[in-house]
């Protein structure tokens, strides 16, 4: 829950009942319905609703009103609601009376646009885009689903859950104009930004390019270290509790965000519509969930599975560069044809941390490259550390896109430890880790690095696999006897929770992998 907008909505609830109750002194909360199955024109209550979405459009919203759509009903164009709520009193854009989401098929770029609009809630929504054609090829039409727009000034307080967003079939751009199942445009100048965005439980599926994409900010002076404040950033956006099928590019992408929080989402199927580097048309590179121009992005509970390759990406996750103080946690990643997570050398400022996560079946483990090649940089992996994951897979190891590399890029200060790697196939090439590997256990594979481990780790059940982070990752927990129990190096500021939220004393000596529960009790037979 995002402490910030929540209680908005409770707030917003206990004012209207009060409005009700106090009776004068108070202005009235409007409620505005619209039925675009109805034959005439009315002024907008239940007995009498508004037909049309240009009705509707040309109603100016304040605090505490209402613009409701009949359930069961489709309308066509395009929805753009007019005004702004107050903190207190929040508008509500959604739907009443029983039977499924009402349905709004756009005509255009966008079927719901909230363009400088503050304190406001949209629920409960069916959006579809989809042109003359169905999704996931190339066109040359830009289409959305939905757009929030900050042009004019900073907005603040928006909320957009339980939508269903699908069928949008737009190009393959994936810029500030790009196309999006849910798009978010801070489009003025700074500081123009957004503030406690909350993008929540939506259903967003079979959508060209992106899933959800955030831009948010014009500001192209990020700092160079998440240390820095960024005063110009969207500050208070929560992505939380989504899935996202069947993509043509991107799952989830922040971007111009400082203290992003991207967690408990469930991304699969994308990249369906990705370009290798040197494709004559351009490249077209996703990934599930990853974060750009950006500081202290927090992805963590997130599970990304089925991402294809198609010459470039094609992970679950990504550490691209343009951002610093990215941590990538307690996630799960599986079947991705492009690896568990990308990795991108550069020569600035880009710490990381990727820990406490679970990677079954992935293409790779690490999928590194020089993502700044077109600038003449290869750079390094400095002030990025990969610890305390779990890693099962046929060919666990690292590539560099294109071309299989047996030597990581200059890896610089870059560190891997406490890593359990698990090979299901006995392979004779060592995993390459950088100068700073230690204390890993390599299960099928020589050892690499320092005081690694290469005996069985006696996990539950290594042959579990499928959806569901939790449901799954319960085979990956350590025996009794597992030789990588207490058999990890310390490491700063590792967090006092693992994977399963299990609390544990960081002080102590950790255990290898993404467990780190007490010794299983053996059980007393009587």
């Amino acid at each position: 829950m995002n402490p910030r907008v929540r209680p908005a909505v409770l707030a917003a609830t206990a004012a209207m009942l009060l409005a009700c109750s106090a009776g004068a002194g108070v202005a009235a909360a409007e409620v505005h319905h619209l039925n675009c199955s109805a034959i005439e024109a009315g002024s907008g209550s239940a007995e009498s609703p508004l037909n049309t979405l240009g009705a509707a459009n040309a109603v100016m919203l304040g605090p505490g009103d209402r613009l409701l759509i009949k359930r069961g009903t489709t309308c066509t164009g395009l929805l753009a609601p007019q005004g702004s709520g107050s903190p207190e009193s929040p508008i509500v854009v959604g739907a009443y009376g029983w039977g499924p989401k009402p349905r709004i098929v756009g005509t255009g770029p966008d079927v719901l646009l909230i363009s400088d609009s503050s304190n406001l809630i949209a629920q409960d929504l069916d959006v579809s885009n989809p042109g003359d054609a169905p999704p996931l090829g190339e066109f040359t039409s830009i289409r959305r689903g939905i757009q929030v727009v900050a042009a004019a000034d900073t907005v603040s307080n928006v909320t957009i859950r339980w939508m269903s967003v699908h069928d949008i079939a737009g190009d393959l751009n994936k810029d500030i104009n790009g196309s999006a199942g849910i798009q978010i445009s801070a489009t003025g100048a700074p500081p123009v930004r957004f503030d406690d965005l909350l993008i929540e439980h939506n259903r967003i599926n079979y959508v060209s390019r992106s899933g959800i994409s955030i831009f948010g900010t014009n500001d192209p002076n990020r700092p160079a270290s998440a240390k820095d404040s960024w005063p110009n950033a969207s500050m208070g956006v929560v992505v939380r509790g989504n899935r996202i099928d069947q993509i043509a590019g991107d799952g989830i992408v922040p971007r111009g965000t400082d203290g992003a929080i991207v967690e408990d989402n469930v991304v699969s199927h994308g990249n369906l519509s990705g370009r290798e580097i040197f494709d004559p048309r351009g490249s077209v590179c996703n990934a599930g969930i990853w974060t750009f121009h950006s500081i202290n992005t927090l992805i963590q509970r997130n599970e990304v599975f089925g991402m294809e390759f198609n010459g470039c990406d094609g992970t679950g996750y990504d550490i691209d560069y343009r951002q610093d103080g990215t941590v990538i946690q307690f996630n799960y990643s599986h079947n991705n044809e492009g690896g568990f997570v990308l990795l991108c050398s550069a020569n600035d400022i880009h710490s990381a941390e990727v820990r406490f996560n679970l990677s079954v079946n992935d293409g790779t483990t690490i999928n590194e490259a020089p993502c700044k090649i077109d600038e003449g940089v290869i750079g390094t992996l400095d002030g990025m550390r990969f610890y305390n994951n779990t890693v099962v897979a046929p060919r666990p190891g690292t590539t560099l896109e294109l071309t299989p590399l047996e030597a990581m890029i200059a890896p610089g200060s870059f560190e891997f430890r406490n890593n359990l790697i698990y090979g299901t196939t006995s392979r004779t090439t060592p995993m390459p880790c950088g100068d700073n590997c230690s204390n890993n256990l390599f299960h099928n594979l020589p050892p690499s690095g320092l005081a690694a481990i290469t005996s069985n780790p006696r996990l539950l059940n290594p042959k579990k696999h499928g959806p569901g982070r939790l449901r799954v990752g319960g085979g990956f927990k350590l025996g009794r006897r597992s030789p990588a129990r207490k058999a990890g190096v310390r490491v700063g500021g590792t967090p006092s929770r693992d994977f399963f939220g299990h609390k544990w004393a960081t002080k102590k000596r950790p255990s290898i992998g993404l467990d780190q529960s007490a010794r299983i009790k053996k059980r007393r037979h009587r």
